[in-house]
């Protein structure tokens, strides 16, 4: 087998009516738009033998056209597929999974679960719209809300999510490390101790494993870290300072985190771009079946969009996205919706 040609196209699928002022200002916050940064790369990477792969990734056609000129004349069955980076990780997984005649997950190391639970999500917003959210996400079936934080307003954030889900509504609290100091983090976690908290992900700087120690020990809500690094996983678990692992990077680096954190005795949950469409989140689900301790909600934002560009989206039930049976990644683009939502 050999890849003959590489079809690029790049996509922006809006948000929701719902998160659409929410994303624009989320993204402003970083100089940005979403449709600079929402929109990815879409490949279709054709073969000698018929056999097309998928994948999505970058947001810039001609740097992923220039990585993708080195698979011309590859042989996608003879490669290294767990060093891969998306898109070709993913067109690569679906071919050899349609090659082989076995889902995705196979290939990446078998299937553990037939569902993956999944995360609800928003930006950093006022109580009252964080509020609105968690009822639009508790209305679509979904049990854990994960939030961007602030120290100064994250308790009127979940008081509002709990009002809007009710108390078996569970809210995973991420500040990116700015509650900043484990002081802060323990008068935040006090002032929350009768809400759902799922758990703190990164309240300090991951480069203090010492105080992630400290939080384990003086916090009610659970801990996780957001890291690929096995090292700083296996820094912050000596000190016993985490109870889950957010992983992401190539499935090789994901693999590898996901044992370390398992022989700590700690859950992980994949994330690879959370902001993504339908070919990504296909193959964060394939991931995350094929590890056995992901039992955590995955960060993955596909049912925020106010469209698809496959023909079957994921399944999507109380917060559970089936994995797919097909072989390969199980999605096939529509071309109508691939051309309504074509931007480059």
């Amino acid at each position: 087998m050999r890849i003959t040609s590489i079809d690029y196209m790049r996509i922006f699928v809006p948000w929701k009516p719902s998160y659409r002022q929410a994303m624009g200002r989320w993204r402003a916050m970083a100089g940005t738009t979403p449709e600079e940064e929402d929109a990815f790369v879409v490949i279709r990477v054709h073969t000698d033998e018929g056999i097309t792969g998928l994948g999505e990734g970058g947001r810039s056609i001609s740097r992923v056209r220039a990585e993708g000129e080195k698979f011309i004349g590859q042989n996608p069955l003879g490669m290294n597929l767990f060093d891969l980076e998306p898109p070709f990780l993913h067109a690569m997984v679906d071919i050899a999974g349609k090659a082989l005649d076995v889902p995705a997950c196979m290939v990446l190391g078998g299937k553990y679960r037939d569902e993956v639970p999944l995360a609800f999500w928003s930006p950093y917003l006022s109580p009252e719209e964080t509020g609105k959210h968690a009822e639009e996400g508790a209305e679509m079936g979904f049990k854990v809300h994960k939030i961007k934080a602030r120290p100064w307003d994250v308790v009127e954030q979940v008081e509002a999510i709990a009002a809007a889900g009710g108390a078996d509504y569970a809210v995973r609290i991420d500040p990116n490390e700015l509650f900043e100091l484990p002081a802060e983090t323990m008068r935040i976690d006090r002032a929350l101790a009768d809400y759902n908290v799922e758990c703190f992900e990164d309240p300090v700087p991951k480069s203090r494993p010492e105080w992630y120690g400290l939080l384990r020990l003086k916090c009610v809500a659970p801990l996780a870290i957001h890291t690929r690094d096995t090292r700083q996983i296996m820094e912050i678990a000596r000190r016993d300072g985490t109870d889950y692992v957010n992983v992401g990077g190539s499935p090789r680096e994901i693999s590898a985190a996901a044992e370390v954190a398992g022989a700590a005795g700690c859950p992980v949950w994949v994330q690879h771009e959370a902001h993504c469409l339908d070919i990504t989140a296909a193959f964060t689900v394939h991931q995350a079946a094929a590890l056995p301790n992901a039992s955590r909600p995955a960060d993955m934002l596909v049912f925020l969009r106010d469209g698809h560009i496959v023909k079957e989206p994921l399944q999507v039930a109380e917060g559970e996205a089936v994995v797919p049976d097909r072989p390969g990644l199980g999605v096939e683009l529509d071309e109508e919706m691939v051309e309504k939502y074509r931007v480059g």
